[in-house]
Protein backbone atom coordinates (compact mmCIF):
# COMPACT_ATOMS: atom_id res chain seq x y z
CA UNK A 1 0.00 0.00 0.00
CA UNK A 2 1.32 3.83 -0.65
CA UNK A 3 1.79 5.14 3.15
CA UNK A 4 2.54 8.51 1.59
CA UNK A 5 -1.25 9.43 1.47
CA UNK A 6 -1.22 11.41 4.52
CA UNK A 7 2.16 13.29 3.75
CA UNK A 8 1.38 17.42 3.95
CA UNK A 9 -1.95 16.18 5.26
CA UNK A 10 -2.72 18.52 8.17
CA UNK A 11 -5.00 16.68 10.83
CA UNK A 12 -6.46 17.95 13.91
CA UNK A 13 -6.99 15.59 17.06
CA UNK A 14 -9.31 16.85 19.88
CA UNK A 15 -7.15 16.74 23.08
CA UNK A 16 -9.61 16.71 26.29
CA UNK A 17 -8.37 12.92 27.06
CA UNK A 18 -4.66 14.45 26.83
CA UNK A 19 -5.52 17.64 29.08
CA UNK A 20 -6.77 15.34 31.99
CA UNK A 21 -4.81 14.72 35.28
CA UNK A 22 -5.17 11.31 34.37
CA UNK A 23 -4.20 9.40 30.85
CA UNK A 24 -6.16 6.45 30.99
CA UNK A 25 -6.02 3.44 28.26
CA UNK A 26 -8.28 5.94 25.74
CA UNK A 27 -5.36 8.52 25.72
CA UNK A 28 -3.52 5.74 25.01
CA UNK A 29 -4.84 5.43 21.81
CA UNK A 30 -5.15 8.98 21.26
CA UNK A 31 -1.23 9.40 21.72
CA UNK A 32 -0.60 5.74 19.28
CA UNK A 33 -2.75 7.73 16.94
CA UNK A 34 -0.65 11.03 17.16
CA UNK A 35 2.68 9.17 16.69
CA UNK A 36 1.20 6.73 13.67
CA UNK A 37 -0.01 10.23 11.71
CA UNK A 38 3.09 11.70 12.51
CA UNK A 39 5.56 8.94 11.44
CA UNK A 40 4.00 9.10 7.84
CA UNK A 41 4.18 12.50 7.10
CA UNK A 42 1.34 14.44 8.13
CA UNK A 43 0.70 17.30 10.39
CA UNK A 44 -0.98 16.67 13.27
CA UNK A 45 -2.77 19.84 15.46
CA UNK A 46 -4.31 19.45 19.01
CA UNK A 47 -7.46 21.10 19.17
CA UNK A 48 -7.57 22.26 23.25
CA UNK A 49 -9.62 24.07 25.38
CA UNK A 50 -6.33 25.27 27.38
CA UNK A 51 -6.07 29.43 26.44
CA UNK A 52 -2.77 29.20 24.41
CA UNK A 53 -3.30 32.70 23.72
CA UNK A 54 -2.36 33.85 27.21
CA UNK A 55 1.14 31.86 26.23
CA UNK A 56 1.39 33.62 23.70
CA UNK A 57 0.60 37.32 24.77
CA UNK A 58 3.30 36.47 27.40
CA UNK A 59 6.05 35.50 25.04
CA UNK A 60 8.39 38.55 24.52
CA UNK A 61 8.46 37.58 20.70
CA UNK A 62 4.80 37.73 21.11
CA UNK A 63 5.30 41.80 19.26
CA UNK A 64 7.14 40.37 16.27
CA UNK A 65 4.54 40.37 13.70
CA UNK A 66 5.80 36.98 12.06
CA UNK A 67 5.25 35.19 14.90
CA UNK A 68 1.71 36.01 15.90
CA UNK A 69 0.36 32.93 15.10
CA UNK A 70 3.14 30.89 16.07
CA UNK A 71 4.00 29.15 19.95
CA UNK A 72 6.63 27.55 21.55
CA UNK A 73 6.18 24.39 23.11
CA UNK A 74 8.61 25.27 25.76
CA UNK A 75 5.60 28.00 26.81
CA UNK A 76 2.56 25.19 26.85
CA UNK A 77 4.04 22.05 28.05
CA UNK A 78 3.83 22.84 31.72
CA UNK A 79 0.00 23.41 31.20
CA UNK A 80 -0.45 19.94 29.33
CA UNK A 81 1.99 18.29 32.20
CA UNK A 82 -0.40 19.12 34.76
CA UNK A 83 -3.26 18.45 33.19
CA UNK A 84 -6.91 19.14 34.80
CA UNK A 85 -9.38 17.30 36.63
CA UNK A 86 -12.27 20.19 37.12
CA UNK A 87 -14.84 17.66 38.64
CA UNK A 88 -13.00 17.11 41.38
CA UNK A 89 -12.42 21.24 42.37
CA UNK A 90 -16.02 21.75 41.33
CA UNK A 91 -17.31 19.60 43.53
CA UNK A 92 -15.23 20.20 46.45
CA UNK A 93 -14.67 24.53 46.05
CA UNK A 94 -17.27 26.98 45.87
CA UNK A 95 -14.76 29.33 44.51
CA UNK A 96 -13.60 27.42 41.51
CA UNK A 97 -17.13 26.53 40.45
CA UNK A 98 -18.41 30.21 40.46
CA UNK A 99 -15.47 30.80 38.58
CA UNK A 100 -16.02 28.46 35.77
CA UNK A 101 -20.16 28.71 35.54
CA UNK A 102 -19.25 32.53 35.03
CA UNK A 103 -16.47 31.86 32.31
CA UNK A 104 -18.80 29.37 30.91
CA UNK A 105 -21.40 31.77 30.86
CA UNK A 106 -19.83 34.28 29.01
CA UNK A 107 -18.02 31.23 26.50
CA UNK A 108 -21.67 30.19 25.82
CA UNK A 109 -23.34 33.45 24.97
CA UNK A 110 -20.37 34.54 23.20
CA UNK A 111 -21.27 31.43 20.93
CA UNK A 112 -24.70 32.40 21.11
CA UNK A 113 -24.07 35.91 19.21
CA UNK A 114 -22.04 33.62 16.67
CA UNK A 115 -24.47 31.96 15.18
CA UNK A 116 -23.27 28.85 17.45
CA UNK A 117 -19.68 28.63 15.45
CA UNK A 118 -16.65 28.68 17.30
CA UNK A 119 -13.98 31.12 17.13
CA UNK A 120 -10.69 29.68 17.54
CA UNK A 121 -6.87 30.30 16.92
CA UNK A 122 -4.96 28.35 15.11
CA UNK A 123 -1.09 28.61 16.16
CA UNK A 124 1.92 26.58 15.02
CA UNK A 125 4.55 25.68 16.81
CA UNK A 126 8.33 26.89 16.38
CA UNK A 127 10.23 23.76 15.41
CA UNK A 128 13.89 25.23 16.50
CA UNK A 129 11.89 25.73 20.15
CA UNK A 130 10.58 22.02 20.34
CA UNK A 131 12.25 20.78 23.82
CA UNK A 132 10.40 17.70 24.77
CA UNK A 133 11.72 14.29 25.58
CA UNK A 134 9.60 12.11 23.43
CA UNK A 135 10.18 9.26 26.62
CA UNK A 136 8.17 11.54 28.82
CA UNK A 137 5.23 9.46 29.99
CA UNK A 138 2.77 12.80 30.09
CA UNK A 139 4.06 14.72 27.29
CA UNK A 140 6.22 12.99 24.78
CA UNK A 141 3.21 12.86 22.41
CA UNK A 142 4.03 16.94 21.75
CA UNK A 143 7.42 15.99 19.92
CA UNK A 144 5.00 15.26 17.04
CA UNK A 145 3.11 18.07 17.22
CA UNK A 146 2.97 20.58 14.96
CA UNK A 147 0.25 23.10 16.14
CA UNK A 148 -2.78 24.15 18.21
CA UNK A 149 -6.36 25.39 17.93
CA UNK A 150 -6.59 27.04 20.99
CA UNK A 151 -10.73 27.27 21.63
CA UNK A 152 -11.28 28.33 25.48
CA UNK A 153 -13.42 25.50 27.35
CA UNK A 154 -14.40 23.86 24.25
CA UNK A 155 -15.32 20.39 25.90
CA UNK A 156 -16.86 22.12 29.06
CA UNK A 157 -19.18 24.00 26.14
CA UNK A 158 -20.10 20.91 24.39
CA UNK A 159 -20.92 19.05 27.34
CA UNK A 160 -23.04 22.03 28.12
CA UNK A 161 -24.85 20.95 24.90
CA UNK A 162 -25.04 17.32 25.93
CA UNK A 163 -26.98 18.43 29.06
CA UNK A 164 -29.45 20.14 26.67
CA UNK A 165 -28.52 23.76 28.14
CA UNK A 166 -27.41 24.66 24.85
CA UNK A 167 -30.52 24.81 22.10
CA UNK A 168 -28.33 23.76 19.41
CA UNK A 169 -25.20 21.72 18.52
CA UNK A 170 -22.07 23.92 18.56
CA UNK A 171 -20.31 24.36 14.80
CA UNK A 172 -16.33 23.89 14.47
CA UNK A 173 -15.92 25.59 10.89
CA UNK A 174 -12.13 25.21 9.57
CA UNK A 175 -11.92 25.88 6.71
CA UNK A 176 -9.77 22.92 4.27
CA UNK A 177 -7.08 24.87 3.36
CA UNK A 178 -6.27 25.07 7.10
CA UNK A 179 -6.95 21.94 8.27
CA UNK A 180 -7.41 18.48 6.29
CA UNK A 181 -9.44 16.38 9.03
CA UNK A 182 -10.64 16.65 12.10
CA UNK A 183 -10.64 13.62 14.34
CA UNK A 184 -12.79 14.16 18.14
CA UNK A 185 -10.87 12.05 20.18
CA UNK A 186 -14.04 10.41 21.80
CA UNK A 187 -17.52 11.49 21.28
CA UNK A 188 -18.68 15.00 21.50
CA UNK A 189 -21.68 17.21 20.58
CA UNK A 190 -19.76 18.77 17.92
CA UNK A 191 -20.87 19.33 13.97
CA UNK A 192 -19.09 21.26 11.32
CA UNK A 193 -20.90 22.88 8.19
CA UNK A 194 -20.72 23.17 4.27
CA UNK A 195 -18.21 20.68 2.00
CA UNK A 196 -15.62 23.57 1.70
CA UNK A 197 -14.67 22.85 5.75
CA UNK A 198 -12.89 20.07 7.06
CA UNK A 199 -14.94 17.34 8.18
CA UNK A 200 -15.17 15.80 11.48
CA UNK A 201 -15.05 11.82 12.64
CA UNK A 202 -15.34 11.03 16.31
CA UNK A 203 -14.52 7.99 17.89
CA UNK A 204 -16.28 5.73 19.72
CA UNK A 205 -14.34 3.95 22.83
CA UNK A 206 -16.88 2.13 24.24
CA UNK A 207 -20.10 2.66 26.45
CA UNK A 208 -19.05 1.91 29.79
CA UNK A 209 -20.88 4.75 31.43
CA UNK A 210 -24.05 2.84 30.18
CA UNK A 211 -22.71 -0.95 31.20
CA UNK A 212 -21.38 0.16 34.73
CA UNK A 213 -23.23 2.41 37.58
CA UNK A 214 -19.68 3.36 38.87
CA UNK A 215 -19.05 5.43 36.47
CA UNK A 216 -18.11 9.41 36.99
CA UNK A 217 -20.00 10.06 33.74
CA UNK A 218 -23.79 10.38 34.02
CA UNK A 219 -25.65 7.65 31.83
CA UNK A 220 -27.95 10.47 30.47
CA UNK A 221 -25.56 13.19 29.39
CA UNK A 222 -23.54 9.88 27.77
CA UNK A 223 -26.51 9.04 25.13
CA UNK A 224 -26.99 12.58 24.47
CA UNK A 225 -23.30 12.76 23.85
CA UNK A 226 -23.66 9.26 21.48
CA UNK A 227 -26.85 10.83 20.01
CA UNK A 228 -25.48 14.21 18.81
CA UNK A 229 -22.27 12.70 17.38
CA UNK A 230 -23.97 10.10 15.48
CA UNK A 231 -26.64 12.55 14.01
CA UNK A 232 -23.55 15.21 13.53
CA UNK A 233 -20.53 13.43 12.17
CA UNK A 234 -18.84 10.24 10.45
CA UNK A 235 -18.18 7.92 13.75
CA UNK A 236 -15.90 4.89 13.80
CA UNK A 237 -15.26 2.61 16.99
CA UNK A 238 -12.60 0.37 18.12
CA UNK A 239 -14.15 -2.71 18.67
CA UNK A 240 -17.03 -4.72 16.86
CA UNK A 241 -18.39 -5.27 20.45
CA UNK A 242 -18.21 -1.20 21.00
CA UNK A 243 -20.58 -0.81 18.01
CA UNK A 244 -22.68 -3.44 18.87
CA UNK A 245 -23.55 -1.90 22.44
CA UNK A 246 -24.04 1.58 21.14
CA UNK A 247 -26.03 0.27 18.09
CA UNK A 248 -28.30 -0.98 20.57
CA UNK A 249 -28.31 1.65 22.90
CA UNK A 250 -29.33 4.08 20.07
CA UNK A 251 -31.61 2.05 17.45
CA UNK A 252 -34.96 3.68 18.37
CA UNK A 253 -33.42 7.30 18.67
CA UNK A 254 -30.74 7.18 15.50
CA UNK A 255 -31.27 4.91 12.90
CA UNK A 256 -27.99 6.70 10.66
CA UNK A 257 -25.33 4.76 11.83
CA UNK A 258 -22.88 3.96 9.03
CA UNK A 259 -19.60 3.65 10.86
CA UNK A 260 -16.71 1.29 10.50
CA UNK A 261 -13.78 -0.24 12.94
CA UNK A 262 -10.57 0.97 13.27
CA UNK A 263 -8.50 -0.97 16.09
CA UNK A 264 -6.62 0.87 18.37
CA UNK A 265 -2.57 0.78 17.85
CA UNK A 266 -0.99 -0.63 20.65
CA UNK A 267 0.56 1.65 23.52
CA UNK A 268 4.26 0.03 23.06
CA UNK A 269 6.28 1.27 20.38
CA UNK A 270 9.68 0.22 19.37
CA UNK A 271 11.51 3.34 20.58
CA UNK A 272 10.59 2.69 24.34
CA UNK A 273 10.96 -0.88 23.97
CA UNK A 274 14.52 -1.16 23.08
CA UNK A 275 15.04 1.83 25.88
CA UNK A 276 13.31 -0.60 28.52
CA UNK A 277 15.79 -3.20 27.47
CA UNK A 278 18.69 -1.10 28.52
CA UNK A 279 17.14 -1.39 32.06
CA UNK A 280 18.19 -4.41 33.85
CA UNK A 281 15.39 -3.87 36.39
CA UNK A 282 12.87 -1.25 37.84
CA UNK A 283 11.52 -0.98 41.49
CA UNK A 284 13.56 -3.50 43.09
CA UNK A 285 12.00 -6.55 40.80
CA UNK A 286 14.47 -8.98 40.21
CA UNK A 287 12.13 -12.35 40.56
CA UNK A 288 9.93 -13.94 37.89
CA UNK A 289 6.34 -11.85 37.84
CA UNK A 290 3.28 -12.01 35.97
CA UNK A 291 1.64 -8.52 35.30
CA UNK A 292 -2.12 -6.88 35.50
CA UNK A 293 -1.65 -3.34 33.71
CA UNK A 294 -5.25 -1.26 34.75
CA UNK A 295 -6.45 1.73 35.66
CA UNK A 296 -7.75 0.38 39.33
CA UNK A 297 -11.44 0.65 39.25
CA UNK A 298 -14.33 -1.66 40.16
CA UNK A 299 -15.07 -3.28 36.53
CA UNK A 300 -11.48 -4.50 36.29
CA UNK A 301 -11.72 -6.70 38.89
CA UNK A 302 -8.39 -6.58 39.96
CA UNK A 303 -9.20 -8.70 43.45
CA UNK A 304 -10.00 -11.22 40.69
CA UNK A 305 -6.49 -11.29 39.53
CA UNK A 306 -5.43 -11.61 43.12
CA UNK A 307 -7.40 -13.84 44.45
CA UNK A 308 -6.33 -16.01 41.89
CA UNK A 309 -2.41 -15.57 42.07
CA UNK A 310 -2.90 -16.08 45.95
CA UNK A 311 -5.28 -19.45 45.47
CA UNK A 312 -2.16 -20.48 42.26
CA UNK A 313 1.12 -22.32 42.89
CA UNK A 314 2.99 -19.02 41.83
CA UNK A 315 4.08 -17.16 45.38
CA UNK A 316 5.39 -20.93 46.15
CA UNK A 317 7.27 -20.48 43.03
CA UNK A 318 8.56 -17.22 44.18
CA UNK A 319 6.83 -15.29 41.23
CA UNK A 320 5.04 -11.77 41.95
CA UNK A 321 2.13 -10.07 40.45
CA UNK A 322 2.82 -6.81 39.69
CA UNK A 323 0.16 -4.23 39.39
CA UNK A 324 0.46 -1.36 37.65
CA UNK A 325 -2.09 1.16 37.43
CA UNK A 326 -3.06 4.42 38.94
CA UNK A 327 -4.71 3.86 42.33
CA UNK A 328 -7.58 6.23 43.00
CA UNK A 329 -8.70 8.05 46.31
CA UNK A 330 -11.80 5.78 46.46
CA UNK A 331 -12.95 2.31 48.88
CA UNK A 332 -12.48 -0.13 46.02
CA UNK A 333 -8.50 0.74 46.16
CA UNK A 334 -8.31 1.16 49.75
CA UNK A 335 -10.08 -2.52 49.91
CA UNK A 336 -7.17 -3.73 47.14
CA UNK A 337 -4.48 -1.48 49.22
CA UNK A 338 -5.74 -3.54 52.39
CA UNK A 339 -5.71 -7.08 50.42
CA UNK A 340 -2.34 -6.87 49.03
CA UNK A 341 -1.03 -5.25 52.43
CA UNK A 342 0.74 -8.06 54.71
CA UNK A 343 1.53 -9.82 50.74
CA UNK A 344 4.73 -9.35 49.89
CA UNK A 345 4.30 -11.24 46.38
CA UNK A 346 2.19 -8.51 45.54
CA UNK A 347 3.14 -5.29 44.35
CA UNK A 348 1.09 -2.21 43.95
CA UNK A 349 3.09 -0.36 41.53
CA UNK A 350 0.69 2.44 41.40
CA UNK A 351 1.02 4.73 38.19
CA UNK A 352 4.12 3.68 36.05
CA UNK A 353 5.90 5.57 33.74
CA UNK A 354 6.05 4.62 29.62
CA UNK A 355 9.49 2.95 30.17
CA UNK A 356 8.50 1.18 33.45
CA UNK A 357 5.51 -0.42 31.37
CA UNK A 358 7.67 -1.06 28.31
CA UNK A 359 10.14 -2.80 31.00
CA UNK A 360 7.39 -4.62 32.85
CA UNK A 361 5.64 -6.19 29.56
CA UNK A 362 9.10 -7.17 28.18
CA UNK A 363 9.86 -9.24 31.05
CA UNK A 364 7.13 -10.39 31.91
CA UNK A 365 6.27 -14.11 32.48
CA UNK A 366 2.67 -12.99 31.82
CA UNK A 367 -0.12 -10.65 31.28
CA UNK A 368 -3.68 -11.31 33.06
CA UNK A 369 -6.95 -9.50 32.73
CA UNK A 370 -9.85 -9.95 34.55
CA UNK A 371 -12.02 -7.00 32.99
CA UNK A 372 -15.73 -7.03 32.73
CA UNK A 373 -15.99 -4.85 29.79
CA UNK A 374 -13.55 -3.27 27.55
CA UNK A 375 -13.80 -0.63 24.56
CA UNK A 376 -10.90 -2.95 23.56
CA UNK A 377 -8.39 -3.98 25.86
CA UNK A 378 -5.48 -2.19 24.96
CA UNK A 379 -2.98 -4.17 27.54
CA UNK A 380 -4.38 -7.54 25.83
CA UNK A 381 -3.16 -6.05 22.83
CA UNK A 382 0.45 -4.98 23.57
CA UNK A 383 0.72 -8.69 24.75
CA UNK A 384 -0.05 -9.72 21.66
CA UNK A 385 2.40 -7.64 19.57
CA UNK A 386 5.46 -8.77 21.50
CA UNK A 387 3.94 -12.60 21.63
CA UNK A 388 3.53 -12.14 25.42
CA UNK A 389 1.08 -14.97 27.21
CA UNK A 390 -1.99 -13.65 28.45
CA UNK A 391 -5.16 -15.15 30.23
CA UNK A 392 -8.28 -12.72 30.11
CA UNK A 393 -11.88 -13.17 30.30
CA UNK A 394 -13.58 -13.99 27.74
CA UNK A 395 -15.90 -11.17 26.61
CA UNK A 396 -15.92 -9.56 22.88
CA UNK A 397 -13.14 -7.18 23.15
CA UNK A 398 -10.88 -9.56 23.94
CA UNK A 399 -12.29 -11.99 21.36
CA UNK A 400 -11.29 -9.62 18.86
CA UNK A 401 -8.02 -9.12 19.60
CA UNK A 402 -7.21 -12.92 20.19
CA UNK A 403 -8.55 -13.01 16.23
CA UNK A 404 -6.30 -10.26 14.91
CA UNK A 405 -3.38 -12.87 15.14
CA UNK A 406 -3.01 -16.59 14.59
CA UNK A 407 -0.19 -16.33 16.18
CA UNK A 408 -1.07 -15.84 19.62
CA UNK A 409 -0.86 -17.08 23.19
CA UNK A 410 -3.45 -15.40 24.58
CA UNK A 411 -6.30 -17.66 26.92
CA UNK A 412 -9.81 -16.61 27.32
CA UNK A 413 -11.41 -17.74 30.35
CA UNK A 414 -14.67 -17.42 31.47
CA UNK A 415 -15.10 -15.05 35.00
CA UNK A 416 -16.84 -17.72 36.59
CA UNK A 417 -14.40 -20.14 36.00
CA UNK A 418 -12.15 -20.09 39.06
CA UNK A 419 -10.63 -23.12 38.73
CA UNK A 420 -9.55 -23.07 35.19
CA UNK A 421 -7.84 -19.37 36.05
CA UNK A 422 -5.35 -20.97 38.90
CA UNK A 423 -4.85 -24.36 36.40
CA UNK A 424 -3.43 -22.08 33.84
CA UNK A 425 -1.57 -19.51 36.38
CA UNK A 426 0.28 -23.00 37.76
CA UNK A 427 1.22 -24.34 34.99
CA UNK A 428 3.21 -20.69 33.46
CA UNK A 429 6.78 -21.10 32.77
CA UNK A 430 8.69 -18.14 34.43
CA UNK A 431 10.68 -15.24 31.91
CA UNK A 432 13.92 -14.73 32.97
CA UNK A 433 14.46 -10.94 33.25
CA UNK A 434 18.41 -11.51 32.61
CA UNK A 435 17.65 -13.76 29.90
CA UNK A 436 18.56 -10.89 27.11
CA UNK A 437 18.37 -12.82 23.84
CA UNK A 438 14.35 -13.55 24.89
CA UNK A 439 14.12 -10.35 25.51
CA UNK A 440 15.56 -9.30 22.00
CA UNK A 441 13.14 -11.84 20.72
CA UNK A 442 10.13 -9.97 21.76
CA UNK A 443 11.03 -6.86 20.15
CA UNK A 444 11.69 -8.53 16.60
CA UNK A 445 8.40 -9.80 16.98
CA UNK A 446 7.26 -6.44 18.08
CA UNK A 447 8.52 -5.46 14.92
CA UNK A 448 7.44 -7.48 12.47
CA UNK A 449 3.78 -7.23 14.02
CA UNK A 450 3.76 -3.29 14.22
CA UNK A 451 4.86 -2.99 10.13
CA UNK A 452 1.56 -5.27 9.42
CA UNK A 453 -0.46 -3.77 11.91
CA UNK A 454 0.06 -0.25 10.67
CA UNK A 455 -0.39 -0.36 7.46
CA UNK A 456 -4.17 -2.41 7.88
CA UNK A 457 -5.04 0.76 10.02
CA UNK A 458 -3.81 3.25 7.63
CA UNK A 459 -5.53 1.69 4.86
CA UNK A 460 -8.88 2.00 7.07
CA UNK A 461 -7.86 5.47 7.59
CA UNK A 462 -7.06 5.96 3.60
CA UNK A 463 -10.55 4.98 2.77
CA UNK A 464 -12.73 7.10 5.92
CA UNK A 465 -10.19 10.30 4.70
CA UNK A 466 -10.81 9.82 1.29
CA UNK A 467 -14.65 9.53 1.79
CA UNK A 468 -14.82 13.37 3.67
Amino acid sequence: MEKSFLEGKKIAITANLLEQKEHRGSASVVKSLIRLFSKYGAEVFLITGFDLLKSVRNNKNHKNEKLVNKINISDVKLIFEKGRNDREPFRKSLKFKTRLLFELLINCLQLTFNKFKFKFNLLEVNDNKKTIDRFNSRIGYLSDIKGFISIKNIFHICRSRSMRLLIKDPKLDISKTKIDLIISSNPLSLRSTNRNNAAIIQLVHDAIPLQWNGSFENPRVFTNTLIDAHKNCKCFYVSQESRKVVSKILNNKNKKITNSIIHPIPSLNLEILKKAYELSCIRSIKKPFILFNSSIVEYKKVENAINYFKDSNLPNRNFLLCVAGKLHESDYCENIKNVCRKNSNILLLDYVTEIEKAWLFLNSSLLISTSLYEGFGIPVLDALSINLSAIATDIPSHNEIKAISSKNKIKLISKNDKKTWIDLLNKIKFFDIKDSNSKLQRIKFFKKFINYYEESTLLKFKNLINKT
